[in-house]
Formats: structure tokens, C-alpha cells, sequence
């Protein structure tokens, strides 16, 4: 038995430090993957905003027209006098100094509310990919309320759908910190056999397990809706 014991516990460090591993890889690949969206998404929406502008700007039509002939002659155009040259660089200087995080978010709008609107998202998808979101917590509180009992917690009071829930958040919420706990003993009950008196002792084993996997339900849950 202290074998086992020993075992099982050196398993549960083990599915731990795996699970929490692999978070932390999974959340420094997405903020990378986001860092790399946004420079794209930067570059598109300039290169949108020009040709949106361009076709009905005369301004920039005529200067258009004007650095080309510069060119042709072999002189050096500034960036202020090429309009593409002098767009993405105006475009980019919207974006110094602003806050994406905070500032004003359209799909539509100006170049930073656009980027702005799209970093806002990710920040979003990033918050109920790996934080626990303020409806989960509320969610998780109200179950727990139904299963108060006195000082303690009863979980055998709620309703299986409720506990059926509760056992979801339980795991998708644990899954989102990268934190693991054995859901069982890994025990499996004891099929019956043609003995029927080798069955009476074969009941007795499969009861002892039954409430064993109770008391780790209850316990785990406790731990958990406590945290809340």
C-alpha cells in the first residue's frame, strides 16, 4: 500500500508538471503568433486605407504623377513628396504612442482603431484561452452556494445536471491554468464472479471503492469552489 501510495503521488507531480509545461508553451505560442498577426495586420490595413484613399484623392494622384517623373529623371525622392512612401509612413506614426489595449476599437475606422479593434480581440481570445473569465467564476460560486451545507459542502445535494457542470468547469478551468488532479483512485471495480460467496466480499471491496471515489470527488471539488 505505501508503495502504491508513493506512486501514485509521484504520478500526480508528474501529470502536474507536464500539464503546466505544456501551458506555458501553448500561451508563449500564442503570444508570439500574435505578435507576428499584428505586424501583418498593420502592413494590410495601410496597404487598405491607400487603395481606398488613392483613386479618389486627386492630391495624391498629382503627386503620384510627380514623384514618378522625378524619378524617371533620376532624382532622389523624399518621402514626403511620394504619396505611397509618405502614407505608410503617416499611417505608422499613428500608431506611436498609442494604447491598443484601451483606446478606441473599429473594424472600420482609422488605421490604430482598426488595429486597435483587432489587438482587442486577441487580448479577448487570449483572456477565455487561458484566464479564468469573470462569468466562469460567477458560474462556479452560484453552483457551489447549492451545495452549501452548513460550514461544509455537500455535493451529493445538487442535481446531476448541476454536478454534471460543475465536473465541466472543473476540468476546462484546471485545463486553462495548466493545473492537474487525478478525476480517480485509477482503480477499476471488481467484476463478479460465478462464486457467490467470493461475490459478497467482491461487493464489499467495490463499496469501499465506490465511497473512496466519493471522498475524492468531494475533495477536489471542495478545494476548487473554495478557490472561487
Amino acid at each position: 500500500i505505501a508503495a502504491y501510495r508513493k506512486a501514485f503521488v509521484v504520478k500526480m507531480q508528474e501529470d502536474l508538471t507536464e500539464r503546466a509545461t505544456k501551458q506555458l508553451q501553448a500561451i508563449a505560442a500564442f503570444e508570439a503568433n500574435m505578435g507576428s498577426a499584428m505586424q501583418d495586420l498593420v502592413v494590410r490595413e495601410a496597404a487598405a486605407s491607400f487603395k481606398e484613399k488613392f483613386p479618389t484623392d486627386k492630391g495624391m494622384q498629382d503627386k503620384a504623377f510627380s514623384a514618378a517623373v522625378k524619378a524617371l529623371s533620376g532624382a532622389q525622392v523624399e518621402v514626403a513628396e511620394d504619396p505611397v512612401a509618405k502614407h505608410f509612413a503617416d499611417a505608422f506614426q499613428s500608431l506611436q504612442g498609442v494604447d491598443l489595449a484601451t483606446s478606441k476599437a473599429d473594424a472600420k475606422g482609422t488605421l490604430a482603431e482598426r488595429v486597435a479593434f483587432a489587438q482587442q480581440a486577441k487580448e479577448k481570445e487570449f483572456q477565455e484561452s487561458f484566464m479564468v473569465t469573470a462569468k466562469e467564476a460567477e458560474e462556479v460560486r452560484s453552483l457551489a452556494s447549492k451545495a452549501k451545507s452548513g460550514q461544509d459542502y455537500d455535493f451529493s445535494k445538487l442535481p446531476a445536471d448541476a454536478l454534471q457542470r460543475l465536473e465541466a468547469l472543473y476540468s476546462s478551468i484546471n485545463t486553462k491554468v495548466g493545473y492537474a488532479l487525478p478525476d480517480s483512485l485509477g482503480i477499476k471495480s471488481i467484476a463478479a464472479t460465478s462464486d457467490g460467496s467470493a461475490n459478497s466480499y467482491v461487493d464489499k471491496v467495490n463499496a469501499q471503492l465506490e465511497g473512496a471515489a466519493l471522498k475524492l470527488r468531494d475533495a477536489r471539488l471542495k478545494a476548487f469552489v473554495q478557490a472561487f
